[in-house]
């Protein structure tokens, strides 16, 4: 699991942003656009569409949710500062109707069954209220107290649960929740927020909340079932409250407004990952974690993360100059035999790299390797980019005549435009492969 992004999804946004997802690798989002309508994007699984006007006069950020499959319920602040609701049932986009209140901060909104809404503002008072429809009408406004400088963000992890968050007049994270039977808090999350937050929940009794700090960042704290743990920085220059939303177990989607005031998104989630393991028998001139480096620094242009999963020292003289023959795929001598046999703690999937003094005949690397162990080895004079070079061979990429390229024929101290490029179609065939498990 780890974080990626960040992606521009493009928009003039004026205000904040909602997010929903209605199903499995769907995702809606919401801003107010320059001429204060609401705007709306959606990742439909395979690309984003939109943007799409949908109307209104809007004062603050949407909230959005879902409480069923392609059932969407959208909630904005307006110019009469009350709350105002528009919804997707399906077929199209339903609304405006004016929910009341007198709001002093945007909105926040949570559904915990079908037919289900919760939804939260903060009053002229800066005490957090409350109003629900009960899957036949409205229910009529009700105070939850505090003191509130943020617009609330609203999750539910669970059937009869509600988690609220707010900041408070310290500037830290507040925290109130419904727990089936009553409200329960408020407790204090402790941060240093300068922007509101953004929550979401992707399994029962987990809670992931996200806001921006003094420095622009946003940053992330959670509920692992147990504990309270963070904050971390995810990084970012963010310039409006972070919005959060969950698709699926172990997936969270994260949206701010950048300083272009355009929509960023980032994502946590699986993640197509090299697990690698170097084995020494003579250090390389470049350093291994350089030579690591590098190819994180290419492959991650294909979404592909590389982890070193460990380092040994091997003492194997006899294989120190490693005899490779021809040095073709498929085809391994006895001694690369013997020195690919050495992958102790190395899991079927993981790849490994044996870093020797030489190959015979002489070449920079070499990614044959026995049925079963996949890997390369690399001599001691091999240039930063010979360790991604070797390895996108193993993945199944071949030599081309191009010295832009990774997968250059003609030598890696011969690229001319680091850091090089991988195509599409190889990061095809490198996604596609055995050894690039998502975790």
């Amino acid at each position: 699991m780890s974080w990626s992004g960040w992606e521009s999804l493009g928009g003039q946004c004026l205000e904040g942003l909602g997010s929903a997802s209605w199903d499995t690798n769907r995702l809606d989002i919401f801003t107010v656009g320059t001429d204060l309508a609401m705007w709306h994007r959606w990742w439909d699984g395979t690309s984003w569409r939109g943007w799409e006007s949908l109307g209104g006069v809007c004062t603050s950020a949407p909230a959005a949710v879902s409480w069923g499959p392609n059932r969407i319920d959208c909630f904005v602040v307006g110019t009469d500062r009350a709350v105002w609701h528009r919804w997707w049932d399906g077929t199209a986009w339903r609304g405006w109707e004016s929910l009341g209140g007198v709001c002093l901060e945007g909105v926040g909104a949570a559904s915990w069954a079908a037919n289900r809404l919760d939804i939260f503002t903060i009053g002229t008072d800066r005490a957090l209220w409350h109003r629900w429809w009960d899957g036949t009408s409205w229910r009529p406004w009700e105070s939850l107290g505090g003191i509130c400088i943020s617009a609330p963000a609203a999750v539910s992890w669970g059937p009869n649960r509600i988690d609220v968050f707010v900041i408070g007049t310290d500037n830290a994270t507040w925290h109130r929740w419904w727990d089936g039977a009553a409200w329960r808090g408020w407790e204090s999350l402790g941060g240093v927020c300068i922007d509101g937050l953004g929550a979401a929940s992707w399994a029962a009794n987990r809670l992931d909340i996200f806001t921006v700090g003094t420095d622009k960042q946003m940053w992330h704290r959670w509920w692992d079932g147990v504990a309270w743990r963070g904050w971390e920085p995810l990084g970012g220059v963010c310039i409006s409250a972070p919005s959060a939303v969950s698709w699926g177990q172990d997936r969270i989607d994260t949206f701010v407004i950048g300083t272009d005031q355009a929509t960023w998104h980032k994502w946590w989630g699986l993640v197509p990952t090299v697990r690698l393991h170097a084995k020494v028998l003579t250090a390389p001139t470049v350093a291994i974690q350089t030579m690591v480096d590098r190819m994180r620094t290419v492959y991650a242009t294909c979404g592909i993360q590389v982890e070193l999963a460990s380092t040994e020292n091997l003492n194997l003289p006899a294989l120190n100059d490693v005899d490779v023959g021809q040095c073709v795929r498929g085809q391994t001598t006895a001694e690369q035999n013997q020195l690919f046999g050495n992958r102790n703690g190395v899991g079927a999937n993981d790849v490994v790299a044996y870093f020797v003094r030489s190959t015979v005949p002489p070449f920079n690397g070499c990614a044959a390797h026995p049925a079963g162990r996949p890997g390369a080895v690399v001599a001691q004079g091999a240039t930063q980019w010979t360790l991604g070079h070797e390895l996108g061979h193993v993945l199944g990429l071949n030599h081309v005549n191009d010295n832009n390229r990774l997968m250059t024929g003609n030598g890696t101290g011969n690229i001319t435009n680091p850091p090089p490029d991988l195509l599409a179609a190889e990061c095809t065939v490198m996604d596609g492969s055995p050894l690039t498990p998502s975790i």
